[in-house]
């Protein structure tokens, strides 16, 4: 009986036999050893790929419809049909140094406190014009490819690694130190998994069709997911031609991506401000009763308070209680419990229990951090939240009761 892999290396696929039997052989020659399983996913090519004999692992092929460049649904396919706890996604254009899956598979190994583990290699780049396979090979193998100074071998050139990447790296302690904005350090090239985290996310979102967007997507959930990040500059694998910023894109394209980003990550930076979402950056939980009525008064002016000025999205979880008025004409408003794709991705969950008011938006008092009032509310960080990091002793600055006989005129009228 053959032993369950440790590791599972998932390239997604579309058209390129050269590369992915270079990739292949590359892999055959990792030190380290990790056993490791190979899944290829192929992404609609016309022809399936065909792989080499005589790699010393275990290489399928699992295939789905051309519909379009879904990298997303490709990576999604190769995950499922992998068996190792770790799952290493890989592009097809990156080719792996001999200590990559090692270094990867300990990384993983070491950031992994309970709550799921992501680990994204180095990715460097080079061309290789007119090289032949045994030379590229050899490129692999020998350590050059660890080596900054440049290139050792006729024909490969070494290209600047992104300074932004870079940068990133340095200012979180390889990821360490990572906040909310650092999501964008995270590149499904070299990315590694455990499966814990896998499950917890539901992989990548195949609604994404065309270049870019996803691996970004899936990271800004593993964060919210409370995953353990690590950056690990051993795992180096290199990608044939330059970082995407020299490639002159149209900014048709890069704008294409930005578009699709912000309906799911929910951060000023990604969206801007002033436009609804589905997705909310704050789910409130309304937990109190209602009656439909004008009885509802204090409720209807503490959701208006609370939805002012903030990306906020609120639901009554009482299921039988009808919505006070007005608020069901607000697409924000939600009857029932928060589905949990939305708390998949919202930055925080705030709980009221009450009718009540603050001196300042909720987004405001959201980022002044978490904090607990017995009965009242409760404002938690997802990250932390899914963590189950306990709550500090705080009270939101100007935090009071509405009145049940609240006048609604005199309240919106400052009367």
């Amino acid at each position: 009986m053959t032993a369950r892999p440790e590791v599972s290396i998932v390239i997604p696929y579309f058209d390129d036999q050269d590369r992915l039997t270079l990739l292949l052989r590359a892999l055959a020659q990792q030190t380290g050893g990790v056993g490791f399983e190979v899944v290829v996913a192929d992404d609609g090519s016309p022809r399936p790929p065909r792989i080499p004999p005589g790699l010393g692992f275990t290489c399928t092929v699992a295939r789905q419809p051309d519909a379009g460049f879904r990298a997303a649904a490709a990576r999604n396919l190769g995950a499922e049909r992998a068996t190792g706890e770790l799952v290493l996604f890989l592009d097809g254009d990156t080719m792996p140094t001999a200590g990559y899956v090692a270094a990867m598979t300990a990384r993983l190994g070491s950031v992994d406190d309970g709550y799921g583990a992501l680990v994204v290699g180095r990715r460097r780049h080079a061309a290789r014009s007119g090289v032949g396979a045994g030379d590229a090979l050899r490129f692999l193998r020998d350590g050059v490819a660890s080596d900054p100074t440049g290139p050792r071998h006729p024909g490969i050139t070494v290209l600047p690694d992104p300074g932004w990447l870079r940068a990133g790296y340095a200012r979180t302690a390889d990821l360490a130190a990572a906040g909310d904005e650092d999501f964008r350090l995270i590149i499904s090239a070299v990315l590694g998994v455990d499966r814990r985290l896998w499950l917890a996310t539901g992989g990548f979102d195949e609604s994404f069709v065309g270049y870019g967007g996803e691996d970004w997507d899936l990271a800004w959930r593993s964060r919210v997911a409370g995953a353990g990040w690590a950056y690990e500059p051993a795992a180096v694998a290199w990608h044939d031609g330059p970082d995407a910023a020299g490639r002159n894109r149209p900014a048709a394209v890069k704008n294409a991506e930005s578009i699709r980003l912000a309906r799911t990550v929910p951060l000023p930076s990604v969206r801007g401000r002033g436009l609804i979402f589905a997705q909310p950056d704050i789910v409130v939980r309304y937990t109190g009763p209602t009656t439909g009525t004008a009885a509802d008064a204090a409720v209807v002016a503490c959701v208006a308070g609370l939805l002012a000025g903030s990306d906020a999205g609120v639901w009554f979880e009482r299921p039988r209680d009808p919505l006070p008025p007005l608020l069901a004409d607000d697409p924000r408003v939600h009857a029932g419990p928060v589905p949990v794709e939305i708390t998949g991705r919202a930055r925080w969950v705030v709980t009221v229990h009450r009718p009540v008011r603050l001196a300042e938006p909720l987004a405001v008092a959201c980022a002044a951090g978490e904090c607990e009032v017995p009965e009242w509310m409760q404002i938690h960080h997802t990250r932390s939240r899914n963590r189950d990091a306990p709550m500090p002793g705080r009270t939101p600055p100007g935090l009071e009761p509405i009145p049940e006989d609240v006048g609604l005129e005199r309240w919106w009228g400052g009367w």
